[in-house]
């Protein structure tokens, strides 16, 4: 069996982009950075994102039904490191522009992009939940910004370079 220690060592070797995932129940609002997302299908425009059932923001999705995957640019360190509670004394959202879309679910409006997702289905995953969202709106607010990634337990900024065969 694998041990959880060596399990993250692994994964910290899983480069991905940095995303804040919003949501709305009633009149509350939250987030979270995540890099447990990915695309799952094109037709119907679905994805999916992992979220840790002791989080704050699990419950609110689960209750809200909505979700918005908000993609982080390079100079979004500090936002993301809010969202990821490393700053307990700060209000997630002070400070931050955001809009509703088709959801409710904030959009940050600094985003590189987003999905905003009405959830589809939720699948049981240990310790986390993996909820499925119907895309419900979309967009490319700053299309020439490459995403913030993470990496090896560090930030990391892509290159002006494609890596090519």
């Amino acid at each position: 069996m694998v041990s959880p220690d060596d399990f993250k060592q692994v994964m910290r070797r899983w480069a991905s982009t940095v995303t804040i995932i919003t949501t709305r129940s009633d009149d509350l609002i939250y987030g979270l950075t995540a890099t447990a997302f990915s695309s799952l299908s094109v037709n119907p425009p679905e994805v999916f994102i992992s979220i840790y059932k002791q989080t704050r923001t699990h419950p609110l999705i689960e209750q809200g039904g909505v979700f918005c995957v908000n993609f982080l640019g390079p100079e979004m360190t500090h936002l993301s490191d809010r969202f990821a509670g490393r700053y307990p004394n700060e209000e997630r959202f002070q400070g931050v522009r955001y809009r509703f879309e088709a959801t409710g679910a904030p959009v940050l409006d600094d985003a590189i992009a987003y999905l905003d997702c009405k959830v589809a289905r939720a699948l049981d995953a240990g310790d986390h939940t993996i909820f499925i969202g119907a895309v419900q709106s979309a967009g490319v607010q700053r299309p020439d910004e490459a995403p913030l990634i993470y990496f090896n337990g560090r930030y990391h900024r892509l290159g002006d370079q494609a890596a090519s065969d």
